[in-house]
């Protein structure tokens, strides 16, 4: 594989909010039961109201977990962090929200994991090891429309559905 540049080019980031928690009924002896759904992920996007910077886009992200004693898990957390995004000026106007919406998330989810891993990496337990996210969002399936009536098209071969 050959990477290329990214259109989309990571300006600055930083962490906002960083809150980790040591569990101290947490047993390393029993199994830590975490679900996915465990994990709370926050992204938002905007960009900025002057209209001289319109490639510029700002993206805020947020990644926390705050689950019961039960749950036997050796901290709960909370990370908040910013980051500012260049869109190459080239780039198709009607993929740029898209392409900061996933890839600026992205690189601030990698960030906010990393730092969270080193900070538990400083407590009493073993760190979690926050799992992979997507934040591409579902497509809805394709309309077509039938003698006057809708109906929802089969995905066509070689396309995800």
């Amino acid at each position: 594989m050959n990477p290329k540049p990214s259109p989309l080019k990571c300006r600055s980031y930083y962490v906002t909010d960083l809150i980790v928690n040591a569990n101290p009924k947490y047993n390393p002896a029993k199994p830590t039961r975490l679900e996915f759904r465990d994990l709370i992920v926050d992204a938002k996007t905007e960009q900025p109201e002057n209209e001289d910077v319109a490639h510029v886009w700002r993206v805020f992200l947020k990644i926390s977990q705050n689950v019961e004693d039960e749950k036997n898990t050796p901290y709960n957390f909370t990370v908040s962090l910013f980051g500012s995004f260049d869109v190459a000026k080239d780039y198709p106007q009607d993929k740029v929200q898209s392409l900061v919406e996933i890839n600026g998330a992205s690189i601030l989810y990698s960030v906010g994991r990393e730092v969270l891993r080193v900070a538990m990496g400083h407590g009493p337990y073993r760190p979690l090891f926050l799992p992979t996210v997507s934040f591409v969002q579902p497509q809805p399936p394709p309309v077509k429309v039938v003698a006057g009536n809708l109906e929802v098209a089969p995905p066509q071969l070689g396309t995800s559905g």
